[in-house]
């Protein structure tokens, strides 16, 4: 086995072999690091759903003690979500993207699906008055093992629940 050494004359450096070798290493280290890189700043599933949560909560309370109506509105299309007063003029500076990783694949508001290329408004309405709704979402963070999610919207405290899987009825 040849050493090269530093400074001596006729020392060949680094052989062919050893070139790849590196090479090889670099390049399956970034084939693995970049995905995970290019995701760094997105909103992960439980940031997602705890943001929803605590908005909802925030948007029941203002509908039930300030008696100001709040609105929950979805753009699936978009990936975003935004909780906005009534009295607020519509812009998307307030709207929040659910990230590359999730996404609706239905909304239900008092038993009726709603459409999902279709921006859909979910009232606080004053006095705390609140329609049961479920919005379900597909977490593909996980390539191998896509999950689904079921966010359940309590009428009687504003509330949201998660739920694992695809709940409809009675879940």
């Amino acid at each position: 086995m040849r050493i090269s050494i530093p400074g001596k004359p006729g020392s060949g450096g680094f052989t062919l072999v050893e070139l790849v070798a590196v090479l090889f290493v670099l390049g399956l280290v970034l084939w693995i690091a970049i995905p995970r890189l290019s995701r760094l700043g997105e909103p992960g599933r439980d940031d997602v759903f705890r943001d929803l949560a605590a908005g909802s909560e925030a948007a029941y309370d203002a509908a039930l003690f300030e008696k100001r109506e709040t609105r929950l509105i979805l753009l699936p299309s978009e990936g975003t979500y935004e909780f906005r007063p009534a009295d607020r003029p519509a812009d998307t500076s307030g709207s929040r993207g659910i990230g590359s990783t999730l996404s609706v694949t239905g909304i239900r508001v008092e038993g009726e699906d709603r459409h999902l290329d279709i921006p859909t408004e979910i009232r606080y309405r004053a006095g705390g008055r609140v329609p049961a709704a479920r919005i379900f979402f597909l977490d593909t963070g996980d390539a191998d093992h896509p999950s689904q999610w079921t966010l359940r919207l309590d009428p009687f405290d504003g509330s949201i629940n998660v739920l694992e899987g695809t709940v409809r009825d009675g879940g």
